[in-house]
């Protein structure tokens, strides 16, 4: 509760400021915080034209309400998708809302329809007169967050590496390149779709996806690389992808981290998120340069990052018992090198030198920091986020940006 922070000040983690200083432009100050939630009081770098509440997403339950040039940014209310979590979530803004006086004209959410976020969000459009309802695609916001957080007002490249986000053509995103600015992005390049066999089980047991990818690689013959023993489950993955039974398509760089550690680190299930892509970074030797390929295509006008070259890589250094230090930091090296070559690639096309990074891909340190080394050894300028968070936390803020940008929503 608001009225309870001042006793906690001075008791706030380090990781709940994610780098915030006093020169940044969109600064933030704490002004509560305790075991399950944080609030954050934070300035703009615009006035919103009409007073905002931005739903956030589901996994990592987070709302802001924004008047003037003050947003107010609460979070940590956890998954949505449990009961618990989202009665206290809609308590929350209620609270809020009474707290501050703000009465949100607009009202912003994710696109996914199935987001409890979303459905609160449409209940209470319908409930409230006078207030307009704005969908806004997930990796858009997670983009327009750290535009937001940078102050800029030219047109960017911008890199939405994250999980899961619902995509406008119904597909699962989170590899993504997007080109323009808060007024509108064009989707330019993305990984290659793969299957998601049993969707959000995937996530649970990543094996699942180090098939689908393997499948995606060698085509049926990647059952003679699988272990004898797992080829019964392999061959009902393979079934379910056949058939396209449960198996949405997926772009997301958090299931491509997924399926490779599967593979290096040879463990088929999960009790965390991103628990398997974590363990992976830490297992990287440093120093390391060397990298997997990659090939390109293109489909209309998207560029399509394919990613079999990457696998056949792995595949082939653990068939050669190279040092599982080694080839996660080849493939690390290799997904900071498609971000820096697609990156400057479009850069070029859309006549802009500045990328913005954002999604929770970029938790990673060493793939963040070999990402900005590359792209900036390329003349671009690099804004990752300051003082918003790079995952779903941030979400609410970019939602704000571009409610108050596009005329479709003010």
């Amino acid at each position: 509760m608001v009225e309870n922070c001042a006793s906690t000040r001075g008791t706030i983690p380090r990781e709940f400021f994610y780098g915030a200083a006093k020169n940044f432009p969109l600064r933030g100050t704490v002004i509560c915080y305790n075991i399950t939630m944080v609030t954050r009081r934070m300035k703009l770098p615009f006035s919103v034209k009409k007073p905002i509440l931005a739903c956030g997403a589901d996994l990592k339950g987070a709302f802001a309400l924004a008047a003037g040039r003050d947003a107010f940014l609460v979070y940590d209310l956890g998954d949505l998708g449990e009961l618990g979590n989202f009665k206290r979530y809609s308590a929350e803004v209620d609270l809020y809302r009474k707290k501050f006086g703000i009465k949100p004209q607009v009202i912003a959410c994710d696109l996914h329809p199935d987001y409890f976020s979303t459905h609160f969000a449409e209940s209470l459009q319908l409930k409230t007169k006078g207030t307009r309802l704005c969908r806004i695609q997930h990796h858009e916001a997670h983009i327009a967050s750290s535009i937001a957080d940078n102050d800029i007002k030219a047109d960017v490249i911008g890199v939405a590496f994250d999980g899961t986000g619902y995509g406008t053509d119904g597909n699962i995103w989170g590899g993504e390149f997007f080109a323009g600015s808060l007024k509108g992005f064009t989707r330019a390049a993305h990984l290659e779709y793969y299957p998601m066999p049993g969707a959000d089980m995937a996530v649970r047991q990543p094996w699942r996806m180090a098939v689908s990818y393997l499948y995606g690689a060698f085509g049926p013959k990647f059952m003679t690389i699988v272990k004898k023993r797992n080829r019964a489950d392999a061959s009902v993955i393979k079934k379910m992808i056949d058939k396209n039974i449960n198996s949405p398509l997926t772009s997301s760089a958090g299931r491509l981290f997924d399926g490779a550690a599967s593979l290096i680190l040879a463990k088929d299930r999960v009790t965390r998120e991103a628990e398997l892509p974590i363990e992976l970074e830490k297992t990287i030797r440093t120093g390391c340069r060397d990298k997997y390929d990659f090939d390109i295509g293109k489909e209309r006008k998207e560029l399509i990052i394919k990613t079999s070259p990457l696998i056949k890589g792995v595949v082939k250094d653990l068939a050669k018992k190279t040092d599982k230090a080694v080839i996660a930091c080849k493939f690390h090296n290799t997904i900071a090198d498609i971000i820096v070559k697609i990156s400057a690639g479009l850069s070029k096309r859309f006549k802009t030198k500045k990328v913005v990074l954002s999604g929770g891909v970029f938790q990673n340190k060493y793939l963040t920091a070999r990402a900005v080394e590359g792209l900036r050894a390329k003349g671009l300028e690099v804004y990752p986020p300051r003082s918003v968070p790079v995952n779903d936390i941030g979400i609410p803020i970019g939602q704000i940006a571009i409610a108050n940008t596009r005329a479709l929503c003010v």
